[in-house]
């Protein structure tokens, strides 16, 4: 007899499982941690200093001596109450020169969770929890005994978000973070500044400006400058690698965001901390490399960055050092005064997240380490102490080839009185480029503007000098004379970086000329950086050139397509006609053709539609732009509706999709005839047709679907005729929907069904009802208890009909502490990752549907890249069959509620003032119009369905828990730094491809008929695609074929290896790539600036191995 897992668990629930798994604490030995590291040839590590010394190290930065400073905090996550504040900074000092700490002082104690120091100014600047103080020991005893507050009003609601991260920038200014849920209001002489939400700030000691730099990364926490100052950070929670800063950037999770852009590395682990390898110490092949560490995982990851357009390109490549210790938590790591790399390890079993207890037993309050890292025969750097140099001494350090010591003098110079006029005459000497860019930021550091030094600068070949100069003017431009005209050159400067920085420079020098200016970068390459950094400057400028435009003044002159772009951008009517004009003559461009339509449908009037639709039948895809206006803005064309008739006889079913909503949303009855022709007569057109007759919503369109839900011959007409009629008229739906999930025959897509009956309250009760004294398949019942658990507002009346209708045992949610124990011992010992990987990709348990590994797969779900090697067995198994007990950041529900009573869940994705967009369980797009929204709240429901691993047997369930636990750990489940083609698209079956495969063979599968529906495919871990599990398409006789497309979006000369090319077709767009007939293969491919686009077919009736595909770049 076959065992349930949920339904052997005991009912006893204990108040808490925190001694559960405490056996698999490693030993805390630093010695056996140290035996525990893996490193690359030529590399060595060494411990600095470990507990008793120091404990919990949080951040660290060395001052102009040489010295090592950190806060540590035992109290995180939070005080215990009645416990006294206790927290410290310490300086850590190696008086020997072996490289280990031997001298400690407590420089500062009785903080509350500090989380940044950074030694300046003659003091040391704290993150002291609400605040951020300055600390300063006068009597020179090595203790602070000055204290005095910077900045205040930092929100404290959730401990692992306050303000941490102190990086002095070579400005002279302190740079700091705070993560998504603070909300912070600082009072400054400059007015309040507030952030509600994730962001970095910038903040100049000497005036007491702060000011935001950028936004909404979740939880950013590592921040680096580059050699040349420009800026990049990480963050702990949005797995999206390295992300490239610039002024005003807006990342995911802003509140409030209109738009945003995106990390450099989509799907790359978590990462804290960050730092760029520098200085002769550290091997040439490693120098320039960026390294962060992945604390769940256990490692340091490493990144390549090259300059791509206005913004980079980051490659990942093998990390830079890992651990099998489950206790190394690497979260700071810092270049050394002696050349050495410096790692903070927090050192614990578990992660610190809200995700496991506070109280759980496990969190180490004690314990903490600081790790080196030095290059078997690279001569080290020697330490200097900089506060004995005199200042001739530091501004000739400021140009050393070593990074570290340039810094160091840097800070030093800002403690010194009467600086300038020595660095004046120094500067004045200089003639190569490094240096006079150091001595510009020499200048920045002691709060002056050396305009002769920025002037030279922009004159460089070197587009790095260019742009590190257009910097220093966005911060000072009203100390720049020249500023506007510099920038007016900068804007059409050759090379894209630069132009984003003039663009920056405009926005923080608002005029009525400001816009204009900048939309000239439109006449260069715009990649979504520089598009982003142009759509934000339209906005925020609105009011120094909009009131002049529409006074009748030639703002954008006879540049069209800028002005195309600033209408987009505003969502704003400003000018029409010329843009009509330009269509009707046909002189814009392909690209400038589909923005002028797509602001035309998103502004104009009523009868700008009817214009813009009188050009349909020449592009179909006008009718996409007003299904947009119709739903969105409510607003149809003022006449000519008439012309839609012909489109709804078109056999592109994307042609036929778009004119049946129409119909529907114009309510055109002249329509109504053929929709229903398409409905019960063409099953390519069935759902299209259905969903706009639903559109109508009258009553006769009820009893359509009616009398269809019941009577039609054909099960998928009956399904559709249920779904739609469900959305319009659910009581009347209810009794057929039941009918339809009574049967146990495949094809009548329960999900879609039981969602349809979850998108309003009186749709739920009405299927609840008709369920009364009625029975259900417990499969079914169990699939809508699922749905019906992920609705946002679970319908208790709806879950109880399907709990009794299917005949389903309640589940456990909570097992005993004495079952938790045995169960994760069971996975330990008999929990086979192999055959959990294969059990998660099953389709049933939609975990595909929702969640990625390593960016693979998709977004609604956390990305489960590293989840193996950051999170506990306990609360692995936890989460399985309690998904409502944590919900992680960034990853909450939202329910959207129509004023007609419908209701909408999913992750946000955007939002404006016209329309909220939400992505659901099934990865569908739900656009909202906002006219149509009640009101919007955050569901405390998770996404991920309740009981989803009810139907699984003990056994499976503990293989598919070992797969979870090994995810991110070294092994056969870490993601590899390879440039694997892990992202496919699969091609459903089809009709056409029984004759198309006899008359033109696997070509077939790669002509563009838009009848081929395609779905999101994910490689294994490892890379490898299955033939088998792909959906099979079949060809004449017995064969079947795998069919996946897959793009690559590397430049330059690529070429692709295979490890097998035996039964295998490959196609780059509708060429065929002649392969040999087995065995692995390098095949090199056209390089151009355009993503190509591939499609690989593969014999699933004969192959039963996987294909790997890798990225072989020059």
């Amino acid at each position: 007899m076959i065992t349930r897992l949920l339904l052997a668990v005991s009912l006893t629930t204990l108040p808490t499982f925190a001694q559960r798994g405490l056996k698999d604490i490693p030993d805390p030995d630093p010695i056996k941690q140290a035996a525990a590291f893996n490193l690359p040839e030529g590399m060595e590590i060494q411990l600095v200093a470990s507990d008793p010394m120091i404990a919990k190290p949080v951040q660290m930065n060395f001052d102009s001596r040489g010295r090592l400073w950190l806060v540590s905090s035992g109290m995180y996550p939070h005080i215990v109450p009645g416990a006294e504040e206790n927290d410290k900074v310490l300086i850590l000092e190696d008086t020997n020169g072996d490289g280990i700490a031997d001298k400690r002082t407590v420089f500062a104690d009785n903080l509350h969770i500090p989380t940044a120091v950074l030694p300046a100014d003659g003091g040391a600047y704290v993150a002291n929890s609400t605040e951020i103080i300055f600390l300063k020991d006068t009597d020179g005893d090595g203790k602070a005994d000055q204290r005095r507050v910077v900045l205040s009003g930092f929100g404290t609601e959730d401990t692992h978000h306050i303000v941490h991260t102190f990086e002095q920038g070579p400005d002279g200014m302190l740079y700091f973070l705070q993560s998504i849920y603070i909300h912070s209001h600082l009072e400054t002489p400059y007015g309040v500044r507030r952030l509600m939400g994730g962001g970095i700030w910038h903040f100049r000691p000497e005036t007491q400006r702060a000011e935001i730099l950028s936004k909404g990364l979740i939880n950013p926490w590592g921040f680096i400058f580059d050699e040349h100052g420009q800026t990049f950070a990480t963050d702990g929670a949005g797995g999206h690698g390295i992300n490239d800063i610039f002024p005003r950037s807006v990342f995911r999770t802003s509140p409030g965001a209109k738009r945003i852009v995106d990390g450099l590395n989509p799907g790359q682990p978590k990462l804290c901390g960050l730092e760029i390898l520098s200085g002769s110490h550290v091997p040439e092949k490693f120098r320039g490399v960026l390294i962060a560490p992945d604390f769940r995982g256990h490692r340091i990851n490493a990144y390549r960055l090259n300059p791509e357009g206005s913004s980079y390109n980051s490659t990942r490549i093998d990390d830079f050092l890992s651990s099998s210790h489950r206790a190394f938590r690497p979260i700071d790591v810092k270049m050394g005064p002696d050349g050495a790399l410096y790692i903070a390890d927090w050192y614990n079993p578990i992660i610190q997240h809200g995700e496991v207890d506070f109280r759980d037993a496990r969190r180490d309050h004690s314990r903490g380490r600081i790790w080196r890292v030095t290059f078997k025969g690279q001569p080290l750097i020697e330490k200097k102490d900089f506060s004995k140099f005199s200042i001739k001494e530091l501004l000739a350090h400021t140009i050393s080839k070593e990074r570290i010591h340039r810094e160091q003098a840097r800070n030093e110079l800002r403690t010194r009185a009467d600086v300038l006029p020595e660095l004046s005459a120094w500067s004045s000497k200089l003639t190569d480029d490094f240096s006079r860019m150091q001595a510009m930021w020499n200048h920045q550091a002691v709060n002056h503007t050396a305009i002769n030094l920025i002037k030279s600068l922009i004159a460089s070949d070197d587009p790095r000098y260019r742009a590190a100069a257009l910097r220093v003017i966005y911060h000072r431009h009203e100390e720049v004379t020249g500023a506007t005209n510099i920038i007016k050159k900068a804007i059409n400067d050759p090379n894209g970086r630069v132009r984003l920085w003039a663009v920056s420079c405009l926005a923080q020098m608002p005029g009525p000329d400001s816009v204009p200016t900048a939309l000239q970068a439109l006449n260069h390459p715009v990649d979504k950086t520089m598009d982003f950094a142009l759509w934000s400057i339209v906005r925020e400028h609105q009011e120094y050139w909009a009131p002049k435009f529409e006074a009748g003044k030639p703002v954008f002159g006879d540049k069209l397509p800028h002005l195309i772009f600033a209408m987009k951008a505003l969502g704003k009517t400003l000018s029409l006609e010329s843009i009509f004009t330009s269509l009707d003559n046909g002189s814009l461009t392909p690209t400038e053709r589909k923005d002028a339509i797509s602001v035309i449908s998103q502004v104009g009037s009523a009868n700008n539609l009817s214009r813009l639709f009188k050009l349909a039948p020449k592009e179909p895809t006008i009718l996409n732009r007003l299904v947009t206006a119709a739903q969105i803005r409510k607003l149809q064309p003022a006449e000519g509706q008439e012309q839609l008739l012909p489109f709804l006889d078109s056999k592109k079913p994307t042609v036929f999709a778009s004119a049946a909503k129409l119909a529907g949303l114009w309510k055109f009855a002249p329509a109504r005839n053929k929709l229903v022709t398409a409905f019960t007569q063409s099953p390519a057109k069935r759902q299209a047709a259905a969903e706009g007759l639903r559109l109508f919503g009258d009553e006769e369109t009820i009893k359509l679907f009616l009398k269809l839900s019941k009577k039609s011959p054909d099960e998928a007409t009956r399904v559709i005729a249920v779904k739609e009629l469900a959305k319009i008229a659910p009581d009347r739906a209810a009794a057929s929907a039941v009918a339809l999930l009574q049967q146990d025959n495949e094809g009548k897509d329960e999900h879609s069904l039981f969602t349809s009956f979850l998108q309003s309250a009186r749709a739920s009760t009405s299927l609840a009802k008709a369920l009364e004294d009625k029975t259900l398949p417990s499969k079914i019942a169990t699939l809508g208890l699922q749905r019906a658990g992920t609705s946002g507002r679970p319908p208790k009346d709806l879950m109880a009909a399907l709990q009794l209708s299917g005949k389903l045992t309640p589940m456990s949610q909570q097992p005993s502490s004495a079952d938790m124990t045995k169960l994760i011992e069971r996975v330990r010992t008999e929990g086979d990752p192999h055959r959990g990987e294969t059990i998660y990709r099953r389709a049933d348990l939609q975990c595909i549907a929702c969640h990625a590994i390593g960016g693979v797969g998709s977004p609604i779900g956390p990305d489960l890249v590293s989840i193996g090697a950051s999170a506990p067995v306990d609360y692995l198994i936890t989460s399985l069959l309690n998904p409502n007990d944590k919900i992680k950041e960034g990853y909450h529900t939202t329910l959207v509620s129509e004023k007609n009573g419908n209701a909408h869940t999913g992750g946000l994705v955007s939002e404006s003032d016209n329309e909220v967009v939400l992505r659901d369980y099934a990865g569908k797009m739900n656009r909202i119009a906002r006219s149509d929204i009640k009101d919007i709240t955050i569901s405390p429901v998770s996404m991920m369905p309740p009981g989803l691993t009810a139907g699984l047997r003990e056994d499976q369930f503990v293989d598919l828990v070992r797969f979870l636990s090994e995810l991110g750990k070294d092994g056969d489940f870490k993601v590899s730094a390879k440039p694997l083609i892990r992202d496919f698209m699969a091609l459903k079956p089809h009709p056409r491809t029984v004759d198309g495969m006899g008359h033109y063979g696997t070509a077939t599968f790669a002509e563009k008929f838009e009848g081929y529906e395609w779905q999101i495919y994910g490689s294994k871990v490892s890379g490898e695609l299955l033939p088998s599990e792909l959906p099979q398409v079949r060809g004449r006789g017995h064969n079947t074929w795998g069919v996946a497309r897959f793009g690559i979006t590397q430049k330059g000369k690529v070429k692709l290896k295979i490890n097998d090319t035996n039964l295998l077709d490959l196609f780059a767009g509708k060429t065929e790539i002649i392969l040999p007939k087995k065995g692995p293969a390098i095949i090199e491919l056209n390089g151009n600036d355009d993503p190509q686009h591939f499609t690989l077919a593969v014999n699933s009736a004969s192959r039963q191995t996987g294909v790997l595909l890798e990225i072989v770049t020059e």
